[in-house]
C-alpha cells in the first residue's frame, strides 16, 4: 500500500507494519445508536455503543479494489486515514436492508460511505469504503434506507 508523504503517524500505515491481524476504529456514538435504533430497529436490534468495531488486516486489499473509484489515490488515501473520523461524525447514514451493514456517509468533494457490518450477536466488523453519487445517495433516502443526520 502506497503511502502518501506526511502519514508517517497515521493509524493505517502503523496497522499495516504491526503484526496484529485487527485493529478497533472505536465505537458507535451512543447517540447514532439511538438514531438507527428509532429508524431501523428490527435491522439493528442489539447495537451497542460500547462495542468496538474492528478492522481485520484482509480489509485493506479489498478497499483497495475501489481506489480507482476516487477522484485521486491521494483522496482515497486520505478517507482511508479518515474512517475513524467518518464513523463518529458522518452527514448521513445508511442502512442495507439485507445484509445488516450500516453505511456511514461523509460529504468530501463526493460522497463517501464506510459500511460497517453489524453481526447477530451484536460484533462489528469494517467491511469497506467508497464513494457514492449524488444519484445513488438521493435513491437511498427516496427508499427509506438512508438518512441526514441533524447538524449539533
Amino acid at each position: 500500500m502506497q503511502q502518501n508523504e506526511g502519514t508517517s503517524n497515521s493509524w493505517i500505515k502503523n496497522f499495516i507494519e504491526s503484526e496484529k491481524s485487527c485493529v478497533s476504529l472505536g465505537c458507535i456514538p451512543a447517540d447514532i445508536v439511538a438514531f438507527l435504533s428509532e429508524k431501523c430497529p428490527d435491522l439493528i436490534s442489539g447495537l451497542s455503543s460500547e462495542t468496538e468495531i474492528l478492522f481485520w488486516k484482509d480489509r485493506i486489499a479489498h478497499t483497495e479494489r475501489h481506489k480507482d473509484d476516487f477522484i485521486s489515490d491521494i483522496a482515497f488515501y486520505n478517507c482511508l486515514e479518515d474512517i475513524p473520523n467518518i464513523i463518529r461524525n458522518p452527514d448521513y447514514l445508511s442502512v442495507h436492508p439485507r445484509d445488516r451493514s450500516i453505511s456511514f456517509i461523509k460529504d468530501y468533494s463526493s460522497h463517501i460511505a464506510v459500511a460497517v457490518r453489524v453481526y447477530a450477536d451484536g460484533k462489528l466488523s469494517y467491511r469497506t469504503m467508497y464513494p457514492l453519487t449524488d444519484a445513488q445517495l438521493t435513491n437511498y433516502i427516496q427508499k427509506g434506507r438512508a438518512w441526514r443526520l441533524k447538524s449539533p
